[in-house]
């Protein structure tokens, strides 16, 4: 049995005597939420699963989208694939061996991935590196590359 509330911000189902669902199921249950109700799907969808005993509970809501991430191994490289774009929200963090530049999905120009490599990043990982110690430039880092190095 499935007790299912949906709304714009926020989705539960509630699951009786069958199996917890997998990942992909789980999205999948949540997707079916909303267009049963004729709601839009989320871009992105952050989903909680708790099980105990015959019953699962899962909760979501809509995810914050996600920053594309870029390794560069040196400075020229970086300062390469960050000058072929254009200003705005980007982060930069010291990965030991080389930098990680983090922009908004939308402006990541394909230099990005011809000077480095592409860097998977998600927003727990950009809390983490900011945590330890390694956020180099955390506001408009592209914006600040220029003004200090194009002179």
């Amino acid at each position: 049995m499935r007790t299912v509330q949906a709304t714009e911000t926020a989705v539960s189902i509630w699951i009786t005597r069958e199996q917890a669902p997998s990942r992909a199921q789980m999205l999948e249950l949540i997707r079916q939420a909303l267009a049963e109700r004729g709601l839009a799907p989320w871009e992105e969808t952050e989903a909680e699963c708790f099980a105990a005993g015959e019953d699962t509970l899962v909760i979501a809501r809509p995810g914050h989208p996600r920053r594309a991430g870029y390794f560069f191994g040196d400075l020229e490289a970086l300062l390469a694939g960050a000058f072929s774009c254009a200003d705005g929200p980007s982060a930069l963090y010291n990965a030991g061996d080389g930098y990680v530049l983090t922009v908004e999905p939308e402006a990541a120009g394909p230099a990005l991935a011809e000077y480095g490599d592409t860097f998977p990043v998600t927003a727990e990982w950009e809390v983490h590196a900011r945590e330890q110690g390694m956020c180099l430039m955390g506001e408009n880092a592209i914006a600040c590359l220029r003004r200090h190095f194009s002179r």
